[in-house]
């Protein structure tokens, strides 16, 4: 083949390869290294002298380092067209053992964002560890990715972090918009416990004031007039911070946008009958939230409307609501009736259900489900032990199907994260001897056996130690209070009393008992904010006015909640990032509608529960992979 036809072949390929590229497409003079893919919204920025193919070209005409050169800058402008595919076809076709020290840093960068775009930021994060003397620009863009795979790996303290330091390197005003804004969105994914832990610990000034803005805005979420009383403190207090130059100027706007104030709201519970005690709660809690809110002028009409165990008439207990002139509505309590109101094609009047459908599918826009899913715990559960570097786990949980469905939920999230499930066992509740079934989860019942059989050969008495088996670095338990305080001192007893435990608040009864929660110390669990942190005006209205009530301690919360969480639900539906700093937990929405709970951390020490400090939690970088792409430059 003539040099003639086949440069004109490989032209050809390039330009085919080329016309797949998106076809919305500006034209840029900015270095295409100093641009942030994620802030281009699928927008593609081209070099006008510049195309992948050209580099394709060169590529394929080129050998050794020329070669490798041309083929790094065809795939960082295939990823800048996000065409993934075809920039990792060209970092495949390196010589690594050709590649120089810029070149190296380069290449990491690039398969770093690859690897980002198919939803692994852990071992983006591994590429990116970094330590190198770099320019200012490259040292902007690898921050730039470290601060986007902190946030996708579920680190936004670490990434709001990140981005702080890069604001320093910063000089085009856009950017620094850019960053701020992202910045904000980081931190508000963070609840007020967590930031009132930050605000505690040595920080540099500037992400100390922005710790304190995002406190700001979150106390603001109820108190919206200590949202412009704070932002006019925080002005005087950090007058010099990189945020009062542009950002503070609209944040007051924005964090009232999307807020709506029915004047009537109707509320369907169960108030007789088999949930009475559990409605009564709620029903307290929505009160003592109306009665205690800081903006008087948000005082709408409530009116309670008795739905008894009889779920199936949800429609006429709706349309009750309608007649009256609700314009808002909380309930109905019952799944079978959520279930009707989920299948419903249209809700005429904005509704917060207490708790959720069978199946998870689209509703309608007006319908928000909201309640206590044990799912989120068991899920939050296994995120909260593979950041504390467990890899490796055993599930115990009930019979049955509330045990089911914890099990479920732990396993798919701690697999999803890159954990090994290796043993899963179920127990009888209300027992006292769960020997068997921690035996059969250790695999201790085997190591008898093998004893026995060696016994039966040596015909003589021998002294034997069980041994349990040695790949299980953390037990994940599903109890109640009565079977946790004895499940976990019989861990002990078989063996494994040095194996981290974690579990769902289902363990805590809600109420400090330091002599019966000693058996559980060194527990890891998740709980509401309502139980673990000081007690707030509701909770002190709860155990002043509705002492019969602690039994139903959470079901109040879930009260509070539903109450404040109405004027922000447009916020939660309009923005992904948002937050609701609740009494229940950190709430989000998901596409579905439905309202998810971010539990706090803690354990049990010397009986009593104890915060775990957002400040020492580790960041587990732990990976899957057989096969690393290239070691991490250091």
């Amino acid at each position: 083949m003539t040099l003639f036809i086949r440069t004109t072949l490989l032209l050809l390929i390039a330009l085919s390869f080329y016309g797949c590229a998106p076809k919305d497409r500006i034209i840029t003079d900015k270095p295409l290294d100093q641009i942030d893919p994620s802030a281009l919204d699928g927008t593609e920025l081209l070099d006008p002298t510049e195309t992948a193919g050209k580099y394709m070209e060169l590529a394929a005409l080129s050998s050794g380092a020329d070669r490798n050169r041309h083929l790094l800058r065809a795939a960082e402008i295939l990823l800048l067209q996000k065409q993934f595919d075809l920039a990792e076809q060209q970092l495949s076709s390196l010589n690594l053992e050709l590649l120089g020290r810029e070149e190296s840093i380069d290449y990491n960068l690039l398969q770093a964002e690859i690897e980002l775009s198919r939803g692994d930021a852990r071992f983006a994060l591994k590429l990116l560890n970094i330590s190198k003397i770099l320019s200012t620009e490259k040292q902007i863009r690898l921050m730039r990715l470290r601060a986007r795979a902190f946030l996708d790996a579920g680190y936004p303290l670490e990434s709001a972090k990140t981005r702080v330091q890069m604001d320093k390197l910063l000089t085009d005003q856009f950017d620094q918009e850019l960053n701020h804004q992202a910045i904000w969105e980081a931190l508000s994914l963070l609840p007020k416990t967590s930031l009132q832990q930050l605000s505690s610990a040595p920080l540099n000034a500037d992400f100390l004031g922005w710790v304190e803005l995002a406190k700001i805005a979150k106390r603001g979420q109820v108190d919206w007039q200590h949202l412009q009383d704070g932002i006019y403190s925080w002005r005087k207090e950090y007058p010099e911070h990189p945020a009062a130059k542009i950002f503070i100027k609209e944040f007051g706007d924005k964090q009232i946008e999307l807020i709506e104030q029915p004047k009537h709201i109707a509320i369907l519970l169960p108030l007789n009958g088999k949930y009475a005690q559990v409605a009564a709660a709620i029903r307290d809690g929505i009160m003592s939230s109306y009665y205690q809110h800081p903006d008087k002028s948000f005082q709408p009409k409530i009116s309670f409307i008795d739905t008894s165990d009889n779920q199936a008439a949800i429609w006429n207990y709706y349309k009750k609501a309608s007649d009256q002139g609700a314009d808002f509505i909380i309930g109905p309590f019952l799944k079978s009736a959520v279930d009707i109101l989920a299948r419903a094609e249209e809700i005429n009047i904005p509704t917060l259900t207490l708790n959720y459908a069978s199946t998870q599918f689209k509703t309608s826009e007006k319908l928000f489900q909201f309640g206590l899913l044990p799912e989120d715990e068991a899920r939050q559960s296994a995120e909260m032990a593979f950041r504390q570097a467990h890899t490796h786990a055993a599930v115990l949980v009930p019979e049955g199907p509330w045990g089911e469905r914890l099990r479920n939920a732990f396993q798919l999230r701690f697999e999803e994260l890159g954990g090994i499930v290796v043993s899963t066992q179920t127990y009888t509740p209300n027992k006292n001897d769960f020997k068997k079934p921690i035996q059969n989860m250790l695999n201790i019942k085997q190591s008898y056996s093998r004893y026995r059989s060696i016994q039966n050969v040596m015909r003589t008495k021998m002294k034997f130690t069980p041994y349990r088996r040695q790949d299980v670095g953390m037990i994940f338990m599903a109890a109640t209070p009565k079977d946790a305080r004895q499940l976990k001192p019989q861990f002990k007893f078989h063996y494994a009393g040095e194996i981290p435990v974690y579990a769902t608040s289902h363990a805590f009864t809600g109420q400090l008992n330091k002599q019966a929660d000693r058996d559980i110390d060194d527990l890891n669990f998740l709980d509401m904010p309502w139980i673990l942190n000081a007690p707030t005006k509701p909770k002190q209205s709860l155990i002043n006015y509705w002492p019969e009530q602690q039994r139903y301690t959470r079901f109040f919360a879930l009260g509070v909640d539903a109450y404040n969480l109405i004027p922000f639900l447009g916020r939660l539906q309009g923005k992904s990032y948002e937050r609701f700093s609740g009494q229940t937990g950190n709430l989000y929405l998901d596409p579905f509608n439905r309202i998810h709970r971010e539990l706090l951390s803690a354990q049990f020490i010397r009986g009593i529960p104890t915060l775990i400090d957002i400040n020492t939690l580790p960041v587990n970088l732990t990976i899957d992979k057989t096969q690393a792409i290239q070691q991490p430059i250091n």
